[in-house]
């Protein structure tokens, strides 16, 4: 299980022309694109919390089990798709 009051590191990847826009975001900011980066998905995740919960819950109901038990399960599988 995640420790969710430590900062956790995730690789991701991103075109060429992303990471370049990024990085101009992030300069314009005065942060490195790294840290800028963490701070857009943070806030995305923050801003769709109500309809992260709600898919969850109706992925659950189709499948016939509890959101409690799918995040369990989901937990279980680490980050296999």
């Amino acid at each position: 299980m995640t420790d969710l009051t430590e900062n956790q590191r995730l690789n991701i990847t991103i075109s060429g022309f992303n990471l370049k826009k990024l990085t101009h975001w992030a300069k314009i900011h005065g942060k490195p694109p790294t840290t800028f980066a963490g701070q857009i998905i943070s806030a995305q995740v923050e801003a769709n919390l109500d309809l992260i919960n709600k898919q969850m819950q109706e992925l659950a109901r189709l499948e016939g089990i509890s959101a409690q038990d799918l995040e369990k399960r989901w937990e279980g599988e680490g980050e296999s798709v």
